[in-house]
C-alpha cells in the first residue's frame, strides 16, 4: 500500500509540473477528415500547452536548435546501411470493450509500422508523378519488447481494466492508470528504454497525439504515443483507412512537423507563411482528403528543390490524407537525427544494452500461455470461442477443456461448447518453433448456467446470501464493486451497496442476475428499491437496467435512470447512511415478447458521475408463469409493496366463471389467510386484504384455477 500511494504521489506531482491537460476537450470539425468525428492528430495542440510554461519553452527551444545542428552534420556524413530498432510496447487500457483490441490487431500494426519506415509499402511506387523516386527508407524498425523493466518475460502488451479509457481530457491520468494497473508490471516503463503506445477509447478529441524530443520528459513513461484503438492497425476495430495514424505519430515523436508546419489547423491560407523545417517538401496549408491536385502555395521555392509552383505533397504521411504513403529524404534525416540525439533520450533506446534488456533484439521463445474469450458466463448449450493470447513464435497448441465439447484441441483458436451447468477448468499448453514449451492451468474458468433458469418469482433483499453466488453475480469494470451491506435497508437488516463515493469518474459496476425462466409468461414485471444522493448539483451518476434474451451475450437497455431523476433525497456529503424514507421504488415492465425465453439475465448498471453511494433493496421479478396454453391471468400485481396495513391483489381474468382459489402463505409454505375460493367473472380483479394482523415479514400470494397457478411475494413491515 506504501508503495501504491507513492506512485499516485508522482502522478499527481508530474501531472501539474510537467504534463498538462488539454485546457478544454473541444472537437473542432474543420480538424477532422471527411466521415470522421475527432481531430485526426492533437501533438502540436499538447506541445503549445506545454509551451505554455515558460521553463519548458526555454529547454525546448534549446533543444530544437541542437537537434538543428545535429541534422546539418548527418546530411554531410549522409549515412546508409544502418537500420535502428525501437523496442515498442502497447498499453491497452480498457473498460472491458471493443477497445480492449486483440494481440493479432496489434502485430498488424507493428508490421504496418515496419513496412512504412522500411519503404516496404506496396502502394509507395504509386505516388504523383512530381514526387517519384522521392519516397525514402528511413531504416528505423520497430519489435515488440519482450522484457518488461524488472526482467519480467511478456508479449509486448500490458492490458489495464480502467474507465479512465473513456476519459482523455488528461492523458497523464491514463498513464498513470496504466502504471498502477496493469497486468504485467507496475511502475514506470521509462520513455528512453521503450516506446509506449497507449491505446485509448478517448484521446482528447483526438484519433493519437505525442510530443516532439525533449529533455524535460525524456525519460519518463508520458514520453509515448496516445491514440484510439480503432485506429490502430488495419483488422479489428482497425481499418486500412486509419491504419497510418499510429505512423503519423511516431513521425511527430521522432521531430517531424505537419506539412504545413507546426500546427494543428490544415486548410489555413496563413501556413503558406509556415514551414515543416524539411527543405524537400513544398509548402502547402494540409488537406483533410486525398486531393492530389492540391496546390495551395505559391512559395515553394525552397533551397533549390522546387524552381517552379508544385502540387503539396499530400501522399506524405505527415499530411491529413486518406492516402498518405511517403516519407521523404530530408523528413528521413530529421527523423534519424532525432533517434540519434541525447534529446529527448531517443538515442538509448536503439543501443545494444538496451535492445538487450527490453528483450527486443533476440528471437523470442514460449513464455506465457494464455487466450481470451468474448464470455466467461455462458449457458448450457451455448458455443464459446477461444482466441489464443500466447507469446512467442508460437507453433502448437494443446487445450484441454474440463466439461466442454470437444474436450480437446490442437486448434489455435478453437470453439468450444458446455452442456451442463457449472464452473470447468481450462487448460493451455502452447509450444514454440525451438521445442520449448510452457503450460497453464486456468481453474473454474468457465461458469455455465443453467437454462431453463430459475422459475418466477425471484425475489431477493439480501437477508440471508454471500455475493457472488449461484444467483447473482458482481461485475467490476475498474469501479469499486457491489456488495451486501446491514448499513441500511429498506426491509431486514440489509441491502446491497456501491461504494459508489469512493470510485471515479466514468467508473462501471454491475450487478447481474443469473438465467431466469419466462418462457411461458404474458408479462413480467421487475421492481426494487433504491436510495442515492448527489454530493454537488453538478454529479452526473446514472442506473440503467439491462435485459439480456440470450444468457448475456447481447443486452438492451429496459430502463435508464438519468443523473436528473436519480436523485432520492437532497445532496448530501460522502459517506451517508439512508434512512427510511430515503428510497424510491422502480418498475420495469417492458420485457416483451422478445424477453419470453428460459435464460433471461437482469443486469444493474451504474455509471460513476462523482456522486454519493447507491443501495439497492428488494429485488422482485414476478409474473404470470403458464402451465399451459390455456393464460387465464393475466397483470398479476400486489401493492403496495412493502405494506404494513392492507395489500391490494390485482389481476386480469380473461375467462368468465372461474373457480378462483386465492391464498396467503407464510414463507415456509404454511397457509395463514384464505382470501376467496369461489367463481369469478372475466375482467380486472381488485382485492384488498387487511395485513395489519400479520407480523413483519416475507408473505406469498397465490391465485389459483384449474389452469393456472401464480404467486407473487410482498414484505409486511
Amino acid at each position: 500500500m506504501k508503495q501504491i500511494i507513492q506512485l499516485f504521489t508522482i502522478s499527481s506531482f508530474f501531472s501539474l509540473i510537467i504534463f498538462p491537460s488539454f485546457s478544454q476537450v473541444v472537437i473542432d470539425p474543420t480538424n477532422c477528415r471527411p466521415g470522421e468525428n475527432v481531430e485526426y492528430c492533437k501533438t502540436h495542440h499538447r506541445m503549445n500547452e506545454f509551451k505554455k510554461n515558460p521553463a519548458f519553452l526555454k529547454m525546448y527551444l534549446a533543444d530544437q536548435e541542437i537537434l538543428k545542428q545535429q541534422e546539418l552534420q548527418l546530411k554531410k556524413a549522409n549515412q546508409k546501411g544502418t537500420v535502428y530498432t525501437i523496442p515498442v510496447v502497447f498499453h491497452v487500457l480498457h473498460n472491458g470493450g471493443i477497445e480492449n483490441i486483440s494481440q493479432a490487431q496489434i502485430l498488424d500494426a507493428v508490421d504496418i509500422l515496419n513496412e512504412d519506415y522500411r519503404l516496404l509499402n506496396a502502394d509507395a511506387n504509386n505516388v504523383q508523378p512530381t514526387f517519384q523516386g522521392m519516397p525514402a527508407d528511413i531504416e528505423i524498425e520497430f519489435a515488440l519488447a519482450t522484457k518488461a523493466p524488472n526482467g519480467q518475460c511478456f508479449g509486448g502488451i500490458t492490458r489495464t481494466l480502467n474507465s479512465i479509457t473513456n476519459d482523455g481530457s488528461d492523458g497523464y491520468d491514463q498513464v498513470s492508470a496504466i502504471i498502477n494497473g496493469n497486468d504485467v508490471y507496475n511502475n514506470q516503463w521509462p520513455g528512453d528504454e521503450y516506446l509506449n503506445v497507449f491505446v485509448v477509447n478517448d484521446a482528447g478529441g483526438a484519433a493519437g497525439y505525442t510530443t516532439t524530443p525533449s529533455n524535460w520528459t525524456g525519460s519518463l513513461m508520458v514520453n509515448g504515443i496516445w491514440i484510439l484503438h480503432d485506429y490502430v492497425g488495419s483488422i479489428g476495430t482497425g481499418t486500412p483507412s486509419k491504419s497510418r495514424a499510429l505512423t503519423h505519430e511516431v513521425g511527430h515523436w521522432l521531430n517531424l512537423e505537419h506539412l504545413w508546419g507546426p500546427n494543428n489547423n490544415p486548410g489555413n491560407s496563413s501556413s503558406c507563411a509556415d514551414d515543416d523545417g524539411v527543405d524537400d517538401t513544398p509548402r502547402c496549408i494540409g488537406v483533410t482528403s486525398c486531393n492530389l491536385t492540391a496546390n495551395t502555395c505559391s512559395n515553394d521555392v525552397i533551397d533549390g528543390y522546387w524552381t517552379t509552383d508544385v502540387v503539396d505533397n499530400v501522399e506524405n504521411f505527415m499530411e491529413y490524407s486518406y492516402c498518405s504513403k511517403m516519407f521523404t529524404n530530408d523528413q528521413r534525416s530529421r527523423m534519424r537525427t532525432a533517434i540519434t540525439s541525447s534529446v529527448g533520450g531517443r538515442n538509448n533506446i536503439w543501443q545494444t544494452s538496451n535492445l538487450n534488456s527490453t528483450g527486443a533484439n533476440a528471437t523470442p521463445i514460449a513464455c506465457v500461455a494464455q487466450f481470451m474469450v468474448d464470455r466467461q458466463v455462458i449457458c448450457a448449450g451455448d458455443d464459446l470461442n477461444f482466441t489464443d493470447d500466447s507469446y512467442s513464435n508460437i507453433s502448437s497448441w494443446n487445450w484441454t477443456f474440463q466439461g466442454g465439447s470437444p474436450s480437446t484441441s490442437t486448434t489455435q483458436n478453437p470453439q468450444v461448447s458446455y452442456s451442463s451447468p457449472g464452473e470447468y477448468d481450462v487448460t493451455l499448453s502452447v509450444t514454440d518453433i525451438f521445442g520449448n514449451s510452457v503450460s497453464q492451468n486456468y481453474p473454474n474458468y468457465i461458469t455455465v448456467l443453467g437454462a431453463p433458469g430459475q422459475a418466477l418469482p425471484v425475489t431477493e433483499g439480501f437477508e440471508s446470501t454471500t455475493l457472488p453466488n449461484d444467483d447473482w453475480f458482481i461485475e467490476n469494470y475498474g469501479g469499486p464493486g457491489f456488495g451486501i451491506t446491514s448499513q441500511a435497508a429498506y426491509s431486514g437488516t440489509k441491502s446491497l451497496k456501491l461504494n459508489n463515493s469512493a470510485g471515479s469518474n466514468l467508473d462501471k459496476d454491475a450487478f447481474v442476475s443469473s438465467t431466469i425462466d419466462l418462457e411461458n409468461i404474458t408479462s413480467a414485471t421487475l421492481t426494487f428499491k433504491y436510495a442515492f444522493a448527489k454530493i454537488t448539483p453538478s454529479n452526473s451518476d446514472f442506473l440503467q437496467i439491462y435485459a439480456s434474451s440470450n444468457c448475456g451475450e447481447s443486452w438492451a437497455v429496459r430502463k435508464s435512470i438519468s443523473s436528473s431523476q436519480l436523485a432520492t433525497l437532497n445532496n448530501t456529503a460522502s459517506n451517508y447512511t439512508p434512512g427510511p424514507n430515503d428510497w424510491e421504488t422502480v418498475t420495469v415492465s417492458n420485457f416483451t415478447s422478445a424477453y419470453q425465453v428460459n435464460n433471461l439475465r437482469i443486469k444493474f448498471l451504474f455509471t460513476n458521475g462523482g456522486g454519493n453511494d447507491l443501495y439497492i433493496d428488494d429485488i422482485n421479478l414476478s409474473g404470470p408463469v403458464g402451465l399451459n396454453e390455456n393464460e387465464t391471468i393475466f397483470d398479476f400485481f400486489v401493492f403496495p409493496n412493502p405494506t404494513n396495513d392492507v395489500a391490494n391483489i390485482q389481476f386480469l381474468l380473461a375467462e368468465s366463471q372461474q373457480q378462483m382459489d386465492i391464498t396467503l402463505h407464510n414463507i415456509v409454505g404454511e397457509t395463514i389467510k384464505e382470501v376467496y375460493n369461489g367463481i369469478m367473472s372475466s375482467g380486472q380483479q381488485n382485492i384488498a386484504v387487511d395485513v395489519s394482523d400479520l407480523a413483519s415479514g416475507v408473505y406469498f400470494v397465490t391465485i389459483s384455477n384449474p389452469n393456472r397457478k401464480v404467486v407473487q411475494r410482498f414484505v409486511v413491515e
